[in-house]
């Protein structure tokens, strides 16, 4: 009975080896096909491609600035004296050589007067003082010192005379009164400032254009302005002038002038404007932004050659929303992965896929 019971026992663990044995080769055969495949999956990288295209990308120069006048002048009395008479308020137009003010003249006409008649006297004496001197009764020295105080008088009545023009302020320039500094009857001196006067027919926007595309700008070139005032609207200027010394920034000076047109479009200086500078951009080999790998600081790409991925170390240039400009490191025949290359180390085996 004893013996039953043990050959029952060896029988039973007989049977559990078996089992095992059968289930740990089930689980290697499982594991071998589970390499297998993970082996035949990572030695071929499904990527998918293009070609480099070649063309351009639309290239600007960006560049803030606020709109000025070419012309703004601040008006100076010359004179002094009570104001008599305003002929122009804020907002008035006004052109070269117009009176704006006039201060009361009747003390310095007074004195056009005196000198006038002095300097007439003087004519009178030296014409009797020559006659005289041709019949031997006067010195000659006499003569002359007359004709020195005529040169005199000629000089006291040229200043009284431009004294009494300078009691009618007139405007040095054309444009429009943007401040008025004096009242009726309020008494200005000398060098006292009457008004400011800003010509707006032509307007000038000063920008700073960095180092890197100074030499792409040309005097004359055609521009384009933006100002958040009129949203959707477009303004064309030209460059008139580059600076020749860089700031501390280094950035260049250039003015940009434009003409100033009338009605609903009248332009005021003081606006916000941004300035867009085409320039002119050589054709050359584009490849989509996402075949890139690491920062476009360092970028590199995958193509694929023959069956393998090689990594290549690119420079790039211009860039826009979909495309880069890329400057060296592609041949136009090159396969350049677009999908998949997260994937890819250099010399990994690849599958080109659709």
């Amino acid at each position: 009975m004893k013996t039953v019971k043990q050959i029952s026992a060896v029988l039973i663990i007989l049977a559990l080896i078996a089992l095992a044995v059968f289930r740990l080769n089930s689980n290697k055969e499982k594991i071998k096909a589970t390499t297998a495949l993970a082996s035949q999956t990572i030695s071929e990288v499904p990527v998918k491609i293009v070609l480099p295209q070649t063309g351009t990308i639309s290239k600007q120069i960006s560049a803030t600035g606020i709109v000025s006048a070419t012309e703004e002048l601040m008006v100076l009395s010359e004179t002094q004296g009570k104001v008599k008479k305003i002929y122009k308020n804020v907002g008035d137009r006004v052109q070269k050589n117009e009176v704006i003010v006039e201060v009361d003249d009747e003390t310095i006409a007074a004195n056009v007067l005196v000198a006038e008649a002095n300097f007439e006297q003087q004519k009178k004496d030296i014409e009797r003082m020559e006659r005289l001197e041709q019949g031997s009764a006067i010195a000659k020295h006499d003569l002359e010192k007359a004709r020195i105080g005529l040169k005199k008088a000629e000089a006291d009545l040229i200043t009284a005379r431009k004294a009494l023009r300078d009691t009618k302020i007139k405007a040095p320039i054309s444009g429009i009164v943007n401040k008025r500094l004096v009242e009726n009857g309020q008494f200005v001196a000398g060098g006292m400032p009457i008004c400011e006067i800003v010509n707006t027919a032509k307007l000038r926007i000063w920008v700073k254009v960095p180092e890197k595309d100074i030499f792409k700008l040309a005097k004359g070139q055609v521009v384009n302005v933006t100002i958040p005032a009129f949203p959707g609207e477009t303004f064309s200027g030209k460059i008139n002038s580059i600076g020749e010394k860089a700031d501390n920034a280094m950035k260049f000076d250039a003015e940009v002038v434009m003409d100033n047109q009338g009605g609903e479009h009248h332009l005021k200086a003081g606006l916000f404007s941004e300035v867009k500078i085409p320039v002119e951009a050589a054709e050359t080999i584009l490849i989509e932004k996402t075949a890139i790998t690491g920062s476009m600081k360092n970028p590199t790409v995958f193509v694929v050659e023959g069956d393998k991925a090689v990594k290549k170390e690119i420079i790039t240039n211009e860039s826009d929303e979909k495309f880069v400009e890329v400057v060296s490191g592609l041949k136009k025949d090159d396969k350049v992965v677009v999908s998949g290359q997260l994937n890819l180390n250099d010399g990994d085996r690849v599958k080109i896929i659709q």
